[in-house]
This record gives C-alpha cells, sequence and structure tokens, in this order.
C-alpha cells in the first residue's frame, strides 16, 4: 500500500498516510485533518522512515492482540506466538533503522509505547479496578508474547530496547514487575513434562525455599505415578495438567499478589492434599487437587 508523508498543523508531527485516505486523526495529537488541506512534507530517509513506522504501529502489539494472555497452554502457546511474530516484527525491524541512524535511542522507543500504552488504557472511562486489569493482562501479553519476540529477532537494538522497557515499567509500575524471558525457555516449559501433576505445588514449594526433593514434593510424585496413573482418568488427566500447568503458573509467577495466591494454595488445597495423601485418602486427594486445577484454570486460562 502506497504511503505519503504529511506534516500535522496543530502538533507538527510528521504522519505516514495511506494515500488513498482522504480524511483521517493525527496519531499524536488527535487532531482531525482532511489530506485537501495538507502539503505533503519533504521526503523522510530510511532512519526517519523507521522511526514513524514504529511510532505508527506499535501500539498494536498489545491493541491488536487482547485475549493472548490466555493463549498460554501447551496446545496454543506456539502457534500463537507464531501469529504474534509475523504480525509484529515488522515493527521493530523498522525501529531498528531508526536507532541505527542515531535518531532514536531504545529508551526513547520505550518510553514512546509505554506513553501510547497509558492513553490507550486511558480511553476506558470505567472504573479504577477495570484499569489495574488491563495494567496486569498487558503485562503478561509484554512478558510473554512481546519481550520473548524481540529477543528472538536478535535485531541490533533488541536487548537494549527490552532492558529499557523493562526497568521503564518497573519505574511506573513498581508494584507489579516482571521478568526479562525467552521464547526458548517458555516453550521449553510446555514441552517438559516431568513434573506433571506436582508442576503447581513445585512452583509452591519454591516459592517457600523447599528442595525438590521434599516431602511434600516426593509424596506428591508417589501419589501421582501410583494411584493417579492407575484410575481410568488418570492418563488423561496427567496430560491435561502438562497442557494447562505451566501456564498457570506463568500467570501466577507475574501476579502482583503472587505470595498471597500460593498461600492460599497451599492453606486451601495442598496442605489438605498432602494430609489426604498420608492418611491414604486418595479419592479425596484426586477431587480435591483436580478443583484446584480446575479453579486456576477459569481464574487465568478462560
Amino acid at each position: 500500500m502506497e504511503q505519503i508523508n504529511l506534516i500535522c498543523p496543530k502538533c507538527g508531527q510528521t504522519l505516514q498516510i495511506p494515500e488513498h485516505l482522504q480524511e483521517f486523526s493525527c496519531l499524536y495529537c488527535g487532531e482531525r485533518i482532511k489530506k485537501e488541506d495538507l502539503s505533503p512534507s519533504v521526503p523522510l530517509n530510511e532512519g526517519e522512515q523507521g522511526k514513524a513506522y514504529y511510532e505508527q504501529h506499535v501500539l498494536q502489539v498489545i491493541s491488536d492482540f487482547v485475549g493472548y494472555d490466555k493463549l498460554v497452554t501447551g496446545a496454543e502457546y506456539e502457534g500463537a506466538f507464531d501469529r504474534y511474530t509475523k504480525a509484529n516484527a515488522e515493527i521493530f525491524r523498522q525501529l531498528s533503522l531508526a536507532v541505527g541512524a542515531k535518531i532514536y535511542t531504545p529508551e526513547d522507543a520505550a518510553a514512546f509505547f509505554l506513553d501510547r500504552l497509558e492513553a490507550y488504557w486511558d480511553t476506558d472511562k470505567t472504573r479504577k479496578q477495570r484499569r489495574n486489569f488491563m495494567v496486569e493482562t498487558d503485562k503478561f501479553v509484554i512478558a510473554v508474547f512481546l519481550v520473548p519476540m524481540i529477543r528472538e529477532l536478535k535485531l541490533p537494538v533488541s536487548e537494549e530496547y527490552c532492558q529499557a522497557l523493562q526497568k521503564q515499567w518497573c519505574q511506573r509500575h513498581p508494584k507489579s514487575p516482571f521478568y526479562i524471558g525467552s521464547y526458548e525457555d517458555l516453550s521449553k516449559g510446555f514441552r517438559k513434562k516431568i513434573l506433571g501433576l506436582c508442576f503447581i505445588t513445585t512452583a509452591v514449594c519454591r516459592q517457600e525455599g523447599k528442595p525438590d526433593d521434599c516431602a511434600e514434593l516426593t509424596a506428591f510424585r508417589g501419589f501421582r505415578d501410583g494411584y493417579l496413573r492407575s484410575c481410568p482418568d488418570g492418563d488423561a488427566l496427567i496430560e491435561e495438567y502438562y497442557n494447562i500447568a505451566p501456564g498457570i503458573v506463568l500467570h501466577i509467577e507475574l501476579d502482583r499478589n503472587k505470595e498471597r495466591v500460593y498461600e492460599m494454595l497451599r492453606s486451601k488445597y495442598l496442605q489438605p492434599c498432602y494430609e489426604d495423601i498420608q492418611h491414604g485418602r486418595f479419592a479425596q486427594c484426586k477431587q480435591r487437587y483436580t478443583d484446584m486445577v480446575k479453579r486456576l484454570e477459569r481464574k487465568y486460562l478462560s
């Protein structure tokens, strides 16, 4: 699609506009503009074009992917990540051109994105709770899709941009941080099946500083490999845990209240399950653990 460069008469920013549009709004200030009232700007060089492209498209990495925070099961994540990459990679290739031309810095580009994202949240005039929900779900997409995608592209700007984005996010949202991860590590987590039923239990024990061979994990693994596998539906349940448990743990790890969530899981589900196993109440343990997983699935993945 052919594009032309125009200058907004209100804010002075350069816009790249599809040639066929006769009327449009300025990306920067919202001014409604008719093309017939404007003169074309001077041609942009490659770096300037890259900067303009990035600024006009970067919000789509969130706005076009509502619901992607739910696509983190073993069956869905890799396909969703591939679609996300195909849709958004060009934005960061163009940014790399701008940074390479030294007309933009990764820090300024990250700040621009976060400013646009916060303005996007502010368009929702409902309660504060709704804004907090948007912050948390968009943070998840940034941590699990955006940052891993940029790092996977291995552009000259990739690492600096991701570090700047993570640092600035944590400065703006200190109660809701995220870590810089990689696609390889995340996808490996969905393919790793050795933890099975114990995946969520492992995360709770790790939060409490317990080793991988602690009494609770040893008991749960014995329950999985013994009683649960002997049940007619045991293999199907374990396979289901393989599919959804990594995504549930990812959500909990990125939850601003993760310590409270882990404590709730221990007191309401895992400690009673452990006591069930110790007293031979295996059917009761199975029902209790299954109820926990279903609840977490509804909360984080539905």
